[in-house]
């Protein structure tokens, strides 16, 4: 085990890679919508001996945290991203292409008076 220079707690050595694997999560999906299957790929490039398992379990980890956002993607396809902010999904499912749409260019009417909108998932699909 080795110590935190912050404290005297020890951190296990799997805690240490566990947090190394979600900065690497983070880092794959940051600005991009992926599966589960693309981040594995992608980070199966530079973590070679990275095991899927590994990988599933910190991506679960990290929805459940709100770290990353989970969203129902093309084909029944969840697919995750790190964008933080209020935004909106546009899907050209013919394509596969997922964008971020601002959602200033989207609005919303009939909130009950002494509501607000605190959180809104919105997906754009092309007819």
């Amino acid at each position: 085990m080795s110590q935190s220079p912050d404290s005297t707690l020890e951190i296990p050595p799997e805690s240490m890679r566990t947090h190394q694997y979600r900065d690497i999560i983070c880092t794959s999906c940051c600005c991009r919508h992926m599966s589960v299957d693309d981040i594995y790929e992608e980070i199966k490039k530079g973590s070679p001996k990275i095991g899927r398992a590994t990988v599933y379990r910190n991506i679960e980890a990290m929805a459940e945290q709100g770290v990353l956002r989970r969203f129902p993607g093309i084909n029944g396809k969840t697919y995750y991203e790190c964008n933080d902010t209020t935004h909106a999904h546009l899907v050209d499912e013919r394509s596969g292409i997922f964008c971020d749409f601002p959602i200033e260019n989207i609005a919303i009417k009939g909130i009950p008076e002494g509501y607000e909108v605190c959180e809104v998932r919105v997906e754009i699909r092309k007819k």
